[in-house]
């Protein structure tokens, strides 16, 4: 848990900006600042909300910004990255999971019939662009990093291995032995290729299923639909690697989620593993040529490391519980660069890396987006914009229609949730006194934007401290809750 900042601890302009905050209006700035979810970076706008009578053409405002503190509004900014506001990056957590989980055990309009249908958590992992340092362990017992023999040395004069015993929060994890070895540049392009190779993936995914089972593709696809949710998670060395649940349904006419339906006898959890397995180690996507005088065409495929485990509904030894992995897939979705051990949340240049604290591989990647985004041959792949992601700029989380509800549909479904718990069972009604539900006005709304963060510091100190609490009651009233239930 964060602690709250004591008074005495901040610099007296902070505390007369946080004692002019809590003047005449602070009760509903900091009602508006509990209903962003106590976001970090709140969008301030301004603006009103009118009533248009098609009828008569009369116009009447039911809300606007001009009695709001400020006359401002403040919205949570919505960012699902835990290192830019850690309120949004839980809540979009929390979204993940739910449309996660609904695609494994149903709910939000899936039917609870997929708990039986064949499930995969599979792990895509790319290559090997050099040595780096890593932690193997089995238990409590750590063997050293790279065992080598005596002497034993690269072409640059560095020793071909390490023998030492890393923690788990060792910086050298993740760094290379020899950082002139290291194939940097490979690494970058493919991250920069991995959406596609994902892409090229589901594709081939039916063409193994086809050839397992003895049908032609088009016999496949008219019995059997391949439904998928997947996040991108950086490991230490930089590069990306994709947690994947993969679910096999029935063809049926409708794509809806609500229509999803078991597969026929024999499709199962083990023929859709090979399946898996098959298409893993044949797919491959070319790669732009690097050189205008290059000889060869270089493949980007998938690494050695392909870890494919079973779903089942209790989690049995060796298998994953519907509930685990959708934890552990949502927990990765609000992630960045902080596995390689720094975070990178904006665009990056050669002259900004002399400003920031990041470690020498990580700024070795940087600069080799860099350079080869500057390729005419490579112009496509944009590693220029996407160097602070070390050159991968596809969906950090994607899923197929039919796997399970939208975040669209999560988000909307809170906001009448909020409507109704602040309402109660109140019918809203329009400027008029009309049921707002009859559809007898038009709804006019006009936002300016202001800005976004708060204003000062002293505001930023008093939303932080009230975050803190709430996330201590919430703390508290979970602990609660459990000691609840394991008493009954």
């Amino acid at each position: 848990m964060t602690e709250p900042t004591r008074v005495g601890d901040v610099l007296p302009e902070v505390v007369a900006e946080a004692i002019a905050r809590a003047g005449s209006g602070y009760d509903r700035w900091m009602e508006q600042i509990a209903q962003t979810g106590y976001c970090t970076h709140t969008v301030r706008l301004r603006g009103r909300v009118d009533h248009a009578d098609p009828q008569t053409g009369e116009v009447r405002t039911v809300y606007s910004t001009d009695r709001e503190p400020d006359a401002t509004l403040l919205k949570a900014c919505g960012n699902r990255r835990a290192s830019v506001c850690p309120s949004c990056s839980a809540t979009y957590q929390a979204d993940q999971f739910q449309l996660l989980a609904a695609g494994l055990r149903g709910g939000k309009g899936v039917p609870e019939t997929v708990a039986g249908h064949p499930r995969l958590f599979v792990t895509f992992t790319a290559p090997s662009f050099g040595q780096v340092h890593t932690r193997r362990a089995q238990g409590l017992l750590v063997y050293p990093c790279h065992p080598y023999r005596q002497g034993a040395r690269c072409p640059h004069g560095r020793r071909l291995g390490c023998w030492q015993r890393h923690d788990a929060d060792d910086p050298k994890l993740g760094e290379p032995l020899c950082a002139r070895c290291y194939q940097a540049g490979a690494q970058v392009l493919w991250n920069a290729l991995a959406g596609r190779l994902w892409s090229r993936t589901t594709i081939y995914l039916y063409r193994a299923l086809a050839q397992l089972a003895g049908l032609a593709e088009a016999e496949l696809r008219a019995l059997v639909r391949i439904s998928f949710a997947k996040v991108a998670e950086y490991q230490k060395r930089g590069a990306v690697h994709f947690h994947a649940i993969i679910r096999l349904d029935a063809a049926t006419d409708c794509g809806c989620p609500a229509c999803v339906a078991p597969p026929p006898a024999g499709f199962t959890a083990d023929l859709l593993e090979r399946a898996v397995r098959q298409a893993a180690g044949t797919v491959a996507v070319p790669c732009p040529m690097v050189d205008e005088d290059q000889g060869v065409t270089l493949i980007t495929r998938w690494g050695e490391q392909l870890d494919v485990r079973h779903i089942t509904e209790v989690g049995d030894e060796g298998e994953l519980s519907a509930e685990q992995v959708a934890g552990y897939v949502a927990k990765y979705a609000t992630k960045s660069t902080e596995a390689a051990g720094v975070t990178l949340d904006h665009c990056v240049r050669e002259v900004d890396l002399e400003g920031l604290d990041v470690p020498a591989h990580v700024a070795e990647l940087v600069r080799a987006c860099l350079e080869l985004g500057a390729r005419p041959s490579l112009a496509r792949l944009r590693l220029g914009k996407w160097a602070h992601m070390l050159g991968f700029g596809g969906h950090f989380s994607s899923k197929s229609r039919r796997y399970s509800t939208t975040l669209g549909a999560l988000r909307r479904a809170r906001v009448v949730y909020a409507i109704r718990r602040r309402r109660g069972e109140t019918l809203p009604l329009d400027a008029w006194g009309r049921p707002e539900d009859g559809q007898a006005v038009i709804v006019v709304v006009s936002w300016s934007y202001l800005g976004s963060g708060y204003q000062t510091t002293g505001e930023a100190w008093l939303a932080a401290s009230a975050a803190a609490r709430a996330r201590e009651a919430r703390r508290i009233a979970k602990e609660e809750l459990r000691t609840t239930t394991m008493a009954a």
